[in-house]
């Protein structure tokens, strides 16, 4: 009895400080080769259609996350990608590792805190235009509490190809915002 006792109170508080973390939400894709000159040129670069994004992550100590990032999107006809005209819907899938750090935990208290900021940094791959995209990828956002285990997740992504920078393989930008729950 003792010991069963034990356990619980064991995993109860193991998921409190080092919850796994799952979400679900729409991604926004822009690839539109002309850097950061056109952030917000929605109409002609950002990419809004089969808008899936889906993420499983292991929180440490409040402070460090380790997330696996899924993602479906489309490149519309007529949008640019690369620099040039799309002819073509294309699909977008991509796979990600990210390692994330919680930077506002330093100067706000994380179990009481309705905002949490991050930073994040890993490895990935997009398939689109018939090839395969490796890239290193940074980023940034933020989480809004809802309630204690629910949040709306913000964020954004550079994700810098490691392969040519030929049509199919270039650097581009991934936006999501996600519902995320503690487990």
């Amino acid at each position: 009895m003792f010991s069963t006792l034990c356990t619980i109170t064991i995993s109860t508080t193991a998921q409190e400080h080092d919850p796994w973390v799952i979400g679900i939400g729409f991604n926004i894709v822009d690839n539109s080769g002309t850097r950061f000159k056109q952030l917000l040129n929605i109409q002609e670069n950002w990419n809004v259609s089969r808008l899936l994004v889906a993420s499983v992550e292991k929180r440490f100590d409040y402070d460090y996350g380790v997330q696996s990032l899924f993602a479906i999107n489309q490149f519309n006809e007529g949008k640019t990608i690369n620099s040039e005209d799309n002819s073509s819907d294309i699909g977008y899938y991509s796979l990600d590792i990210l390692f994330k750090n919680y930077t506002s935990n330093y100067f706000l208290n994380p179990k009481r805190s309705w905002f949490t900021g991050f930073v994040m940094a890993g490895a990935g791959a997009s398939l689109f235009n018939r090839g395969i995209n490796k890239t290193l990828n940074v980023g940034f956002g933020f989480n809004i509490k809802i309630e204690y285990e629910l949040r709306l997740s913000f964020q954004t992504l550079g994700k810098f190809s490691i392969d040519n920078n030929t049509p199919g393989n270039a650097n581009h930008l991934q936006h999501s915002v996600s519902l995320i729950k503690w487990l």
